[in-house]
């Protein structure tokens, strides 16, 4: 299914993984936190230059469902919904959203049309702002 955004992932804590450390990272965080739910998102445009096998091996393991951003490219999107992936994010001025979704409808993904906001893992504290971001609450979502 195509999902605006606001369907379900402002519901959700969002955070970039780009390396395995982070998925560690993310992991202990949210075991720390006690978090059961949040969704991993891929650097922009990571499905063009890094390809769907790399994102999977990065996140065959990991504690959360990943998408992976495609940007333009709806070739590599649907490579990822026939390999599985929980879900991708293709650029709202892509023209094939509606076959994409058609995929993720028989593929059981999701098919984002724009990235939600997200929690970037960096800088010096990244573990304690991490687990900050996690313990905030998400805001209502205004209809």
């Amino acid at each position: 299914m195509i999902d605006n955004h606001d369907n379900f992932t402002h519901l959700l804590h969002s955070v970039v993984i780009s390396t395995r450390d982070e998925v560690t990272l993310l992991r202990a965080a949210m075991d720390d936190t006690g978090l059961t739910s949040c969704i991993m998102i891929s650097p922009p445009d990571a499905g063009c230059f890094m390809g769907v096998g790399w994102w999977r091996a990065l996140v065959a393991d990991a504690p959360a469902p990943a998408f992976l951003d495609c940007g333009m490219a709806a070739g590599r999107a649907a490579e990822g919904l026939r390999a599985g992936l929980a879900g991708v994010i293709v650029d709202p001025a892509c023209t094939q959203h509606v076959a994409l979704a058609e995929l993720a409808r028989v593929t059981g993904g999701r098919c984002l049309r724009a990235r939600p906001d997200a929690h970037v893992i960096g800088g010096p504290d990244a573990a304690l702002r991490l687990r900050g971001y996690l313990r905030r609450a998400r805001p209502p979502h205004d209809a």
